[in-house]
């Protein structure tokens, strides 16, 4: 219960964080004294979130419990797709080009970082947990549509992204555009995850079929 709870709390925070600076990272002022996040500052600050994108989905891998797992995915999957598209249409309202350099505009670096961040965390977990993943958005209208818009514009901000997480988009537009998908393609952490259910599978079977209490020794028997 404690765990699915700092679950929760932990979600919540990635979801809809702002940008902050440690004491280890400088980052420059403008005239009137107001801190400015440059794109290197801020590209080590999204390698950490998304260690912790990485964290939450081995907790998830950890959770055994289907529905358990399945409505923390569901809360996160709903409020991500809603914070990129309220972030999104901010984006667009000011006129943030793709791969642009980070804006001067606190309020608007924050709202291009969380467009960014979930939109790979978006990533990490429908590829993790794709038939739950999917089963819960058949029922958001357009939510394809908005996620290649969003994986397209976020991989453009290769001055920013990390070679893994783009590695990782260009398989989730695999995933939910088939358009774009190759013969070859494979999700790995399908594949992964199949093979750990048919693991516990076999351990759950081996101990059913343990024989419990005493059982009688293979010696002749002695007649009175």
């Amino acid at each position: 219960m404690l765990l699915n709870k700092c679950l929760t709390v932990l979600l919540a925070s990635l979801v809809i964080g702002t940008v902050s600076v440690s004491g280890g990272e400088v980052a420059s002022k403008n005239a009137e004294n107001k801190l400015i996040i440059t794109d290197k500052i801020y590209s080590n600050i999204f390698v950490r979130k998304r260690e912790e994108h990485k964290l939450v989905v081995k907790h998830l891998l950890s959770t055994e419990d289907y529905a358990k797992r399945f409505d923390l995915l569901k809360l996160a999957l709903k409020e991500i797709i809603r914070v990129i598209q309220e972030d999104g249409e901010n984006l667009r309202n000011n006129d943030l080009a793709e791969g642009s350099a980070l804006p001067k505009n606190p309020e608007l670096v924050d709202s291009l970082a969380r467009y960014l961040e979930n939109t790979c965390f978006f990533g990490e977990l429908v590829l993790h947990f794709p038939d739950m993943s999917y089963r819960i958005l058949k029922g958001v209208d357009g939510w394809r549509d908005l996620l290649i818009r969003a994986l397209e514009y976020t991989r453009s901000f290769v001055n920013i992204l990390d070679q893994k997480s783009l590695e990782m988009l260009g398989l989730l537009e695999q995933e939910i555009d088939e358009g774009n998908r190759t013969d070859s393609y494979v999700n790995p952490y399908r594949e992964r995850a199949n093979e750990s259910s048919k693991s516990k599978e076999t351990k759950k079977k081996k101990k059913a079929n343990i024989k419990k209490g005493p059982q009688l020794s293979g010696g002749a028997k002695t007649e009175l």
